[in-house]
C-alpha cells in the first residue's frame, strides 16, 4: 500500500516538534487570517512527494479542461529526516499555513499539518483526496495498534469531506480520517480513471517499453509489494527469492521488481529481476503493462483488478499483518486473486495460467463502485462546478443510493 502518513513520519515528528511547529503556525494562521479569502483558489498539497502525481494530478488535469479560470496553486512539500531538511520544510509548512487560510478549496492526498493544528475558516472547504485506493490496509487513527503521541493528538484532524473510491471504503476511512460517516463520500478514486483511457494507457506502455526494451513482447510479471514497518524501521516485504521465481519461470516471461518509495534503495535487493524500476515511476503505467500482478497487502490490487487481470498475492506473514497494522478485508475469504506462502507457490500459479476471474465484477462493484472513468470530472463538478449548490450542503456520493454514476457502465480500457 501507498504511504499511510503514518509510516512516513511515524517516530519522527518529536513531541518538541509538534509543540513547536504548532506555536509557529498558530500564530501565523491568525495573522493570515487577517487577509481575505479568495474563493477562486485551489491548493493541491501534499507531504508525501515533491512532484504532481497521483490524485492530485488527474485533479489538475480536470480542473485546467473543465474550469480553467479557477487558480491552482501546487504545495508539494514532502518531509525530510535531516535538520536541514525539517527547518526548509517547517518554513514551507508557513506558506501552506497561508494558503490555508486564504484559499476556497485545499485539496490534500496525505497527512497535512497546516490542517490538522486547528479548524480553518468557514470560506474555506478542506478535502481529503487519499492517495491509495480502497479500504485494505488499516490506517491513520483506525490501525490496530493506534498512533502514539504526537501523532494521536493531531493526525488527521479538520477535514471537511474525505472522498473514496466506492461504498465499502465509507465506514473504515470515516474512522481512519476520524471524519463523521455523512462526509466521507464515495465519488471515486481519480488516479482510476487512467483505466479507462485507451490512449493514456497506450502512451505509458509505450514509454515504459522505450526506457526498458527487456519488456517488449515478453509477458509481464510485476513484483510490487508494500513495506513493513514504520519511520526508520520500514523495511522490505519477506518471503520472495527472486532468482529462484527467475529461474522457474519461461524465457518469454520477464521479472519486473517496482520499488516502494518508503524504502532506501540499500534497503531493496534487486538481484534476480530482469528489470528493476524505481518509486519514480508511476505506478499506474507499470499496472497498465502488466500481465500479472504478484503482491501483498498493497492497494494496487485494487487499481489492477479493474483490468481483469491475473493477481497472485504472497502473504507469507499474514497473521502478523493481520495483527499489526490489521486488514479491513479477510485474505481468506474475500480477496481476489491466488494466495500463496512462498516463491514455488508463485511460479506454480503462473506458469499454470488458471486464473480464476469470475469474482472480479463483484470485487469492483463492492470497492470501486465510484471508480468509472468520470471520478475526477465528478470531484470538479462537486466541489467547483457552477450550478450545483454549495459542497458543503452534504448530499449522498455517486454510488448505488445517490446520484451522478455509481460502478462503472463498461470495463475499463484493455491492452
Amino acid at each position: 500500500m501507498r504511504d499511510t502518513g503514518r509510516e512516513r513520519d511515524g517516530g519522527v515528528v518529536s513531541r518538541l516538534e509538534y509543540l513547536l511547529a504548532g506555536a509557529v503556525l498558530r500564530i501565523a494562521g491568525l495573522l493570515f487570517g487577517l487577509l481575505p479569502v479568495r474563493p477562486g483558489r485551489v491548493v493541491l498539497a501534499s507531504a508525501r512527494v515533491g512532484t504532481l502525481e497521483g490524485n492530485l494530478l488527474h485533479l489538475r488535469r480536470a480542473i485546467a479542461a473543465l474550469r480553467p479560470e479557477v487558480e491552482v496553486v501546487l504545495l508539494l512539500e514532502p518531509y525530510g529526516y535531516g535538520l536541514r531538511a525539517r527547518l526548509a520544510y517547517a518554513l514551507r509548512l508557513v506558506r501552506g499555513i497561508y494558503h490555508l487560510r486564504t484559499a476556497g478549496l485545499v485539496v490534500v492526498d496525505n497527512a497535512y499539518l497546516p490542517v490538522h493544528l486547528a479548524s480553518h475558516r468557514k470560506g474555506t472547504t478542506v478535502v481529503q483526496v487519499w492517495h491509495a485506493v480502497g479500504a485494505l490496509k488499516r490506517f491513520g487513527m483506525d490501525t490496530a495498534v493506534p498512533p502514539a503521541a504526537p501523532e494521536r493528538d493531531f493526525l488527521h484532524r479538520h477535514y471537511d469531506w474525505v472522498v473514496t473510491a466506492g461504498e465499502e471504503s465509507r465506514v473504515p476511512w470515516s474512522a481512519a480520517f476520524r471524519t463523521p460517516l455523512d462526509r466521507v463520500i464515495a465519488l471515486g478514486t481519480p488516479r482510476t480513471d487512467f483505466f479507462f483511457d485507451a490512449a493514456a494507457m497506450a502512451a505509458a506502455r509505450e514509454r515504459l517499453v522505450r526506457r526498458y526494451p527487456a519488456l517488449a513482447g515478453r509477458r509481464v510479471v510485476l513484483y510490487a509489494p508494500t513495506f513493513r514497518g514504520r519511520g526508520k524501521g520500514k523495511r522490505g516485504a519477506p518471503g520472495l527469492d527472486a532468482p529462484r521465481l527467475r529461474a522457474a519461470l519461461l524465457a518469454d516471461h520477464v521479472l519486473v521488481l517496482k520499488t516502494h518509495p518508503n524504502l532506501a534503495p540499500a534497503a531493496v535487493s534487486t538481484a534476480g529481476y530482469d528489470v528493476v524500476v524505481g518509486p519514480a515511476t508511476e505506478m499506474n503505467d507499470l499496472l497498465a503493462l502488466a500481465d500479472v500482478l504478484v503482491t501483498d497487502y498493497s492497494s494496487s490490487i485494487f487499481e489492477y483488478a479493474l483490468l481483469r487481470r491475473p493477481i497472485v498475492l504472497l502473504t507469507p506473514d499474514l497473521a502478523a499483518y493481520e495483527a499489526d497494522p490489521g486488514l479491513y478485508l479477510d485474505y481468506r475469504t474475500e480477496m481476489i486473486g491466488v494466495r500463496v506462502s512462498d516463491t514455488d507457490g508463485i511460479a506454480a500459479a503462473i506458469l499454470a495460467d488458471r486464473f480464476d476471474l469470475s469474482g472480479y465484477d463483484a470485487f469492483i462493484e463492492r470497492h470501486l463502485s465510484g471508480c468509472d472513468g468520470r471520478a475526477s470530472a465528478r470531484f470538479v463538478e462537486r466541489f467547483l462546478g457552477p450550478g450545483l449548490g454549495d459542497p458543503g450542503t452534504g448530499g449522498p456520493g455517486p454510488g448505488r443510493s445517490g446520484t451522478g454514476g455509481g460502478g462503472p457502465s463498461h470495463g475499463p480500457s484493455t491492452r
